[in-house]
């Protein structure tokens, strides 16, 4: 005779499929009071976007710097670096991640003072 094979646990509350659910939508909740949380405490969405816009940019232009004349020259490793670092690319590109991430201070830095 064929053994009987148990029956599959039911979709109870204590099953793991409702806590999966229940997780997700605590993590749900989370996130929509972390955003109003953020827009509350008086930051603004819009400098943030224009930091992460500048560190974008910035990301961009450091992979077009390894892409320029001088780079693709130059023999692969070490010398490949010194001549990408060493263009106007590479400065351009340093000055975007620093005004990126200077926007991005100004946006939150104030605010902590006095949230403290």
């Amino acid at each position: 005779q064929a053994a009987a094979c148990p029956a599959p646990p039911a979709a109870g509350p204590g099953s793991g499929m409702a806590k999966a659910v229940q997780q997700a939508a605590a993590f749900k909740d989370s996130v929509v009071n972390g955003v109003f949380s953020f827009f509350h405490a008086g930051r603004s969405a819009y400098v943030l976007l224009c930091g992460v816009l500048l560190v974008a940019l910035a990301v961009v232009m450091i992979l077009a710097t390894f892409d320029s004349r001088e780079a693709r020259a130059a023999p692969p490793g070490w010398e490949q670096f010194v001549a990408a670092t060493g263009s106007n690319q590479w400065v351009s590109a340093s000055f975007l991640l620093s005004a990126g991430f200077i926007v991005l201070s100004i946006n939150f830095l104030p605010r902590l003072e006095g949230e403290a």
